[in-house]
């Protein structure tokens, strides 16, 4: 059962089974009177703004549960845990928040590489409204920031199914296009040289790969 009970987008509470758990902002960073540091962390995004965020919603975080595997369950109640995270806003975070919030107590689908068809046609309803009205401003494909900053978040907090879901957005973003298209949709004017491309390539690995998917159908 889940039921939202706050609507703020930086206080989200939900219940699941009975059992409230949500994350917060922190209206003082480095205030965290009040913070139940056995059941919840800190979380520091890059620009200074600090959260508090149930344990019990870092489970498809390997970072996370490995730092926290650190600390054990004997030391959590006495030990305050604030974790730097140095590659995510706290925009991009909530949003990452969202996910992992959503996914408590659930098991998200697991999409198949490449494609099978368009990818509104494989997701939940909660993921299609995720990506198509959250990651994409709007549901504009152009719009694609917070899609891409997620994916670089979902990737440096290791939350596979997230980073999957970013990357299956993508593909399908590219699917059937050519070139002029994509340049189109990415705001470029001029093709890319090989360097630019390798350099590409080798910070996001999983652009290439999303683009092979996309040929498929």
């Amino acid at each position: 059962y889940q039921r939202r009970v706050h609507g703020t987008p930086s206080e989200c509470l939900f219940f699941f089974e009975s059992k409230m758990v949500g994350w917060r902002k922190l209206l003082k960073p480095g205030d965290y009177s009040g913070i139940n540091f056995g059941e919840e962390i800190v979380l520091q995004c890059n620009d200074s703004q600090e959260y508090a965020f149930p344990r019990s919603s870092i489970v498809l975080s390997k970072l996370l549960n490995d730092l926290l595997s650190e600390v054990g369950e004997e030391d959590a109640h006495t030990t305050q845990t604030a974790v730097p995270l140095a590659n995510v806003d706290a925009v991009t975070f909530e949003y990452v928040a969202e996910y992992l919030t959503y996914y408590t107590n659930k098991q998200p689908s697991t999409l198949e590489k490449p494609l099978k068809a368009a990818l509104p046609e494989l997701l939940d309803q909660w993921d299609k409204e995720y990506v198509y009205k959250k990651l994409f401003k709007e549901g504009i494909e152009k719009e694609h920031e917070a899609l891409f900053k997620t994916l670089m978040a979902a990737n440096f907090l290791g939350i596979e199914p997230l980073r999957d879901l970013c990357c299956a957005a993508i593909a399908n973003m590219l699917r059937g296009k050519t070139p002029e298209q994509i340049m189109e949709v990415f705001g470029v004017t001029e093709p890319f040289t090989p360097e630019e491309e390798r350099a590409v390539e080798a910070q996001y690995p999983w652009l290439k790969e999303s683009g092979e998917g996309s040929n498929s159908s």
